[in-house]
């Protein structure tokens, strides 16, 4: 590893190392962190200084360690970008208000920290996907309480899967391994909360983050241009979740619609449903268990 400093901005290290992936990245980053706060940027994106700094000096005051603000997203082949929805919040317990849990985005980048959470990072992962996912909800749940503003601080810019965008990828509905990632991030989120004795307490949230985002992937699916089997797929979708979430429709969450949601969250369940119906797909009774299916995903994609 060598460690240099920028000519132009001495306040800036440049880190030169193998790729080793992004969890690894951070790791070796977090370690040469001597500062109170710290955040996570994309090298493609870019913060709003002014309002990342406010953000950072009222945790100060307020005495909080994990800060939250609102972010502006560029789509690939989208002109016009969205934002984040605003909060009727400024200071969340999620231990008290599990619900703002869930509604939280699932994105380390949108988010500053303390530097007494950077242990609660320091973990090996094998995720190339949703790696994110894998971490954000538990440090959120072990340090309970978030001061959030709804001024914008981060400007989020996906670029597509051409330009192995680790996002993009997650949601490239071509081939299984985005799906695949995602379940196994939520299956190690899990075991973070159930080492620490949380899971009881936030299952219920957890599940309801992985039914949004598997819902996605079949709103994904459906609309599809390449995919020729988009039913069967998306019923095998719907297999999947049955088997690895079972009784997933009976989530408090799912049953209220994700209402108070990031607007895309409810957005996407709401066309999904109703796509589902539409088209007359249900998921069909098997044997299998979601591992099995997961592998049958790339077997039975047809692309144009």
């Amino acid at each position: 590893m060598k460690i240099k400093s920028c000519q132009n901005h001495t306040n800036f290290q440049v880190i030169h190392t193998k790729n080793q992936g992004p969890q690894q990245a951070r790791l070796t980053a977090l370690n040469l962190v001597n500062t109170p706060y710290f955040s996570f940027v994309d090298s493609d994106d870019f913060i709003n200084t002014e309002n990342y700094f406010n953000l950072c000096k009222d945790m100060y005051y307020f005495k909080y360690k994990v800060g939250n603000g609102r972010t502006t997203v560029y789509l690939p082949n989208l002109s016009i970008p969205f934002k984040s929805r605003k909060w009727t919040k400024t200071s969340l317990d999620f231990l008290n208000d599990k619900k703002e849990l869930s509604n939280t985005t699932c994105a380390l980048w949108d988010k500053i920290w303390h530097y007494d959470c950077a242990s609660l990072f320091n973990e090996k992962s094998n995720q190339k996907v949703y790696e994110d996912l894998e971490f954000v909800y538990y440090v959120l749940a072990k340090e309970r309480y978030m001061l959030h503003t709804n001024n914008l601080i981060y400007n989020y810019c996906m670029r597509s899967k051409e330009e192995n965008s680790t996002s993009a990828l997650g949601l490239d509905i071509t081939k299984g391994n985005g799906l695949k990632g995602l379940i196994n991030a939520t299956i190690s989120m899990k075991d973070k909360f159930a080492k620490d004795n949380m899971l009881k307490d936030y299952e219920e949230e957890l599940n309801s983050i992985s039914i949004k985002l598997i819902y996605q992937r079949i709103y994904n699916v459906l609309k599809s241009k390449e995919i020729v089997n988009k039913k069967e797929i998306a019923q095998l979708i719907l297999q999947i979740l049955d088997k690895y979430i079972p009784n997933w429709q009976e989530n408090k969450y799912f049953k209220a619609k994700f209402v108070g949601s990031e607007l895309n969250d409810y957005i996407f369940f709401l066309i999904t449903s109703n796509l589902l119906k539409i088209k007359h797909i249900n998921s069909i009774n098997t044997n299998k268990d979601y591992k099995n299916l997961l592998d049958e995903y790339d077997k039975k994609i047809i692309l144009k």
